[in-house]
């Protein structure tokens, strides 16, 4: 699976909702990170912990997926 601009942005928005839930705890954030996540999940055919683990190896600059060619 190659990283797409449809996956970049999905985490972008990951990562926003997180920092906003973190600074103002505002349930939409919330929310917004569980939606965000689970388009994730549908793309990489990740379970949760699989699909934010995804998420931090893609900010770190290692965009594949485990056992996936």
């Amino acid at each position: 699976m190659k990283p797409t601009n449809n996956i970049k942005y999905i985490i972008d928005q990951i990562v926003i909702a997180y920092c906003q839930y973190e600074k103002f705890g505002n349930k939409t954030f919330g929310d917004n990170f569980e939606k965000y996540t689970a388009e994730l999940r549908e793309i990489t055919g990740l379970d949760r912990d699989g699909a934010l683990e995804y998420a931090v190896n893609f900010l770190s600059g290692d965009s594949r997926v485990k056992g996936v060619a």
